[in-house]
């Protein structure tokens, strides 16, 4: 599976866990919807870089080194995936932020794996190669949305 849009699909899932579970007040006037809505553009255009360009990185090195032990791919990719999310302190000091790295990790590791069994499953290539871009056109639309609010 393409990591870079593995990378789109988990950046679109980040952007709406985390911004139905943290919305972000940034007027004083927005209702809950609103500020979900602009929750969805500051979390989507702060994490869409490190998401979809270094998460792809990370899962593609972690992914290379799990396959050099030969046993237990899941568990060792998983681990790597966490290292690297963890990486995210080193460049901000900023342990909010680290931890958000981790979730993101974690989606993407598991997204990787929801998308790889996809492909493998009879008549389903199709739909495993364009879901990711559909939910990367659909986090676009709910940035936009937000910015308008």
């Amino acid at each position: 599976m393409n990591k870079l849009l593995t990378g789109l699909a988990v950046w679109t899932l980040f952007m709406f866990i985390m911004g139905m579970l943290f919305p972000i007040q940034t007027t004083s006037g927005a209702n809950q919807f609103g500020m979900i809505l602009q929750s969805y553009t500051i979390y989507g255009f702060f994490s869409l870089i490190p998401i979809v360009f270094f998460g792809s990185i990370v899962s593609f090195i972690a992914d290379f080194l799990a396959r050099q032990a030969e046993k237990h791919f899941n568990t060792i990719s998983f681990i790597l995936h966490l290292i690297g999310g963890s990486l995210a302190y080193l460049f901000t000091y900023n342990i909010d932020i680290t931890i958000m790295a981790m979730i993101a990790a974690m989606l993407f590791f598991v997204a990787d794996r929801s998308f790889w069994i996809i492909s493998r499953m009879p008549n389903r290539q199709y739909m495993a190669k364009n879901l990711p871009i559909v939910l990367g056109v659909v986090g676009v639309t709910a940035m936009v949305m937000g910015s308008s609010m």
